[in-house]
């Protein structure tokens, strides 16, 4: 068996510094995304913890698993949830209209994974180039007819990039920047490949929220940083890049979209979604130790809250399941030391999961088909910031005394009167 490497973390991704303040032990768990296809191979488990710079408050693993072990074959396919593809033809619109974007236009997305994004500016007429390291999913992307280069985006990379296809318009990041523990270079090669008065788009899960909505279970081996938009700010100033604007959105547990460009570029700083997030933060407290001491106690007495509930639930005989085998559910599960009978299965609709078993539980995968097949008394919402759009997709099982178990912010069950609150909540609009 060839053994995965994991390093600790010595010096700060973006400021070099190492006066860290380690706040949150989440104990030895499997990689989220590491859905076993062969019981017979023995799983490896690794440390999860979180540490906080103490110079620029990034918010880091304590320790990095290789990366080439994490996405060389990928289990995670982009999601086919109607609020995330509203969500990515919203960003698509917007950036086609901020940049006036035609077809001389070059999009570049890092990390596109099967090219769902890309697809909705080439339908518009773009020119588009994918670069990702998953060779199982760009296969799927260049079937579509999206080109893709399967490979980690570097500087190197970005410097054949630019000799062959010329600066890009538009480059976008949508939640892969949190995974790739080189940021300088990544971001010379931003600067590298971007157009002068071009827009580099990332989107990342936002520390605030996840700190408000109590979502320790987007913290996982993949994850390695955690950001604040003053964080940001300092880390492309090295690069004589600037942060211009900023939207929130509600998916994902609560992210934010960060617009860049040059330091010299056309595009004016919007202060009131930039300068006054930054005083927020500071202001909420997240540029000092205890807001994450805080974080720390409420996140352990949650993870108690879910073991006990769950526990509750199974003493009163009810017939559990998962639903949405996403990576944050093996992070809810694991690290909350859930029993691993305690689900009878998990339900997804993501083909390359169904078969195979949840990292750490053995919990088996199945198809919603197969799921309906064996339907339990209660499912556990593993995919919970989907919760609106699931519980109104579900209306039936409501109806026929069926019930969810919501995990975050609190562990709580809702039924079928539920649903009539929850209508047409769903929504993906930014506020910048």
């Amino acid at each position: 068996m060839q053994h995965t490497r994991v390093t600790p973390v010595r010096s700060c991704r973006v400021c070099g510094a190492d006066d860290w303040h380690t706040f949150l032990e989440l104990g030895r768990v499997p990689l989220a995304n590491s859905f076993v296809t062969d019981e017979s191979v023995p799983e490896e488990i690794f440390p999860l913890a979180l540490m906080s710079c103490r110079e620029c408050r990034l918010m880091s693993l304590t320790h990095v698993v290789d990366e080439h072990d994490l996405y060389d074959h990928y289990f995670y396919v982009s999601s086919p949830s109607r609020l995330i593809h509203r969500h990515m033809e919203g960003l698509a619109k917007h950036y086609r209209g901020a940049l006036d974007l035609g077809a001389e236009s070059l999009v570049v997305e890092i990390g596109s994974n099967n090219g769902d994004q890309l697809a909705k500016f080439q339908q518009h007429g773009c020119q588009v180039l994918g670069i990702d390291p998953a060779r199982n999913i760009t296969a799927q992307a260049r079937d579509r007819g999206v080109d893709t280069r399967t490979d980690f985006f570097t500087a190197e990379v970005a410097k054949t990039v630019r000799g062959d296809r010329g600066r890009a318009d538009l480059i976008m990041a949508r939640h892969v920047i949190a995974h790739i523990d080189d940021l300088h270079d990544l971001v010379a090669g931003v600067r590298e490949l971007l157009a002068p008065d071009g827009f580099f788009a990332l989107e990342v899960p936002y520390l605030v929220e996840l700190i408000n909505r109590r979502a320790f279970d987007t913290v996982y081996h993949e994850h390695l940083s955690y950001f604040l938009v003053g964080t940001l700010k300092r880390l492309f100033q090295e690069f004589d890049l600037r942060v211009v604007d900023v939207a929130e959105f509600d998916v994902h547990g609560g992210s934010i979209v960060v617009t860049v460009a040059h330091d010299d570029s056309r595009h004016p700083t919007n202060p009131d979604t930039v300068d006054a997030r930054i005083k927020a933060e500071a202001d909420a407290g997240l540029y000092r130790d205890d807001a994450y001491d805080g974080f720390a106690d409420i996140v352990d007495n949650l993870r108690a809250a879910l073991r006990a509930g769950m526990l509750d639930l199974r003493g009163e005989g009810l017939r559990m399941a998962g639903y949405g085998a996403s990576a944050k559910g093996v992070t809810l599960l694991t690290t909350s030391q859930v029993p691993p009978g305690s689900l009878e299965f998990c339900s997804d609709t993501t083909p390359e999961k169904q078969g195979t078993l949840i990292p750490g539980l053995g919990i088996p995968v199945v198809s919603p088909e197969q799921a309906r097949e064996r339907e339990p008394d209660v499912y556990v919402l593993l995919a919970w910031n989907y919760r609106d759009e699931i519980l109104a997709k579900e209306a039936d099982f409501l109806e026929r005394g069926g019930r969810f178990f919501v995990p975050i912010p609190q562990p709580r069950l809702v039924g079928a009167e539920e649903l009539a609150a929850s209508a047409g909540a769903v929504t993906t609009g930014a506020r910048r």
